[in-house]
């Protein structure tokens, strides 16, 4: 093999792991969702993939469904929403998003912050 190819084959590869990370950092924690429905997955007492920020419109239907390996208490803050989840069950959040702020979606018990929501006006 030349020292040209070998070269080329590693700019090559530099290219491919460019890319790698950029399509894997789209899927962190900082993924944003227009307004429409969600679902966070729970294992292990932590939101599978990173906590998620949701952003919805005023006046918008929040629609938020949590499935959960962990039973605990789900508590949406600033709309002091709170319902019980079992253990390999669901719990869904669905109600006008009438206050404008931003909120989090928290594991209770667990003090793990599931989601932030932003209600823009």
């Amino acid at each position: 093999m030349t020292r040209t190819t070998r070269l080329a084959l590693l700019g090559i590869a530099a290219v491919i792991v460019v890319v790698a990370v950029v399509v894997l950092a789209g899927g962190g924690s900082s993924d944003v969702k227009s307004a429409g429905p969600a679902t966070i997955e729970v294992k292990n007492a932590a939101p599978v993939g990173g906590v998620k920020t949701l952003t919805y419109k005023k006046g918008a239907t929040i629609d938020l469904t949590i499935k959960s390996d962990t039973a605990d208490e789900v508590h949406f803050h600033g709309y002091d929403v709170h319902k019980d989840v079992a253990k390999g069950g669901s719990v869904q959040f669905k109600f006008p998003a009438t206050i404008d702020g931003e909120f989090i979606v928290e594991l209770e018990n667990h003090k793990q912050t599931l989601a932030n929501v932003k209600v823009e006006p």
